[in-house]
């Protein structure tokens, strides 16, 4: 492509092209600058050019950008090849914004926040009652923090009342579709043994499409935890292309998925960087490792506790 271009200079459509190849590879900010050079110095006219920086834009979590690319190219072409394509982000773009950028301007107070923290380190410490107490206090004073709920179904599962946390999470998805309770729904049956119900919902989560940081990482987590490493991989691939993850649980569940999947040189560079942040299984994985014992058994990310997998 760069070598049609050098040939061409003025041909908008190479240049365009090579935008897409490059959004491909996750140089986005590469891809920009190019598509907007097309559209300030080679072609104005080259409409298809703000639906792809509204793609690019919506990955890198830029989202009211996103939003302004696809209403103009809309604007252009309204039943243009991506018109189509452009409505269903710029609705996707929305329900985002609804379901997450409100609910932070509606009230994520830093007492919540603590809160919320608090609960999740009862729980990982074992501390469930606590946790409860904690979560239900926070549903009661926050209804719309969706997250507290997931976790409190997490909570009432690990206290051994999994046909409760079960009715729970279903009743939460009857007012809401929400993934992280989706994603809870998939977990609960695949801890209980329903194996066929756990891939139904998972099967539903491989339709998902979220450019929510957050829930990229769910999604990760959760197929990491129901052993689908290919698509837990993939997820955590994508993870790190659009954002810079800093969370050792992040590193540790690469880690096993990159295992998993044959990519034991990758799976060492995570677990040694979530060893250093302190994730004692990621050391006990290297240990084994390096005295050619580890196996696949090993790695897995239901072997550890980890309330991570419900966070917000």
């Amino acid at each position: 492509m760069r070598r049609a271009i050098d040939i061409n200079p003025k041909e908008a459509v190479f240049q365009c092209q090579l935008a897409a190849i490059l959004a491909d590879l996750g140089r986005y900010e590469e891809s920009n600058d190019l598509l907007l050079h097309v559209l300030d110095h080679v072609d104005s006219t080259m409409y298809d050019s703000y639906f792809f920086l509204a793609n690019n834009y919506a990955y890198q979590g830029l989202f009211e950008k996103a939003r302004e690319a696809a209403t103009s190219y809309l604007q252009f072409c309204s039943e243009g090849d991506f018109a189509e394509d452009a409505r269903d982000l710029l609705e996707l773009l929305k329900l985002d914004h609804d379901q997450g950028e409100s609910q932070e301007r509606d009230g994520i107070e830093d007492e919540l926040i603590l809160s919320y923290e608090k609960a999740c380190r009862y729980m990982k410490d074992g501390h469930y009652n606590k946790a409860e107490e904690l979560l239900e206090n926070i549903i009661t004073d926050y209804p719309s923090f969706r997250s507290a709920y997931s976790q409190l179904a997490y909570v009432l599962h690990l206290k051994g009342y999994s046909e409760e946390a079960l009715a729970f999470t279903k009743d939460l998805l009857e007012e809401e579709q929400y993934l992280p309770a989706i994603c809870q729904l998939a977990l609960l049956y695949y801890d209980m043994g329903r194996k066929e119900e756990s891939k139904e919902v998972a099967d539903l989560l491989k339709q998902v499409v979220p450019m929510d940081r957050d829930h990229i990482y769910r999604l990760g987590a959760t197929f990491c935890h129901l052993a689908e490493y290919e698509e837990g991989y993939r997820w955590f691939k994508h993870l790190g292309k659009r954002f810079a993850p800093d969370h050792e649980d992040y590193f540790f569940k690469y880690g096993v998925t990159a295992y998993q999947i044959g990519k034991e040189s990758l799976a060492k560079k995570m677990w040694e960087q979530a060893d250093h942040m302190g994730h004692q299984a990621a050391a006990d994985l290297l240990e084994k490792m390096k005295d050619g014992i580890l196996s696949k058994g090993d790695a897995r990310c239901d072997l550890y506790m980890d309330p991570g997998i419900s966070l917000r």
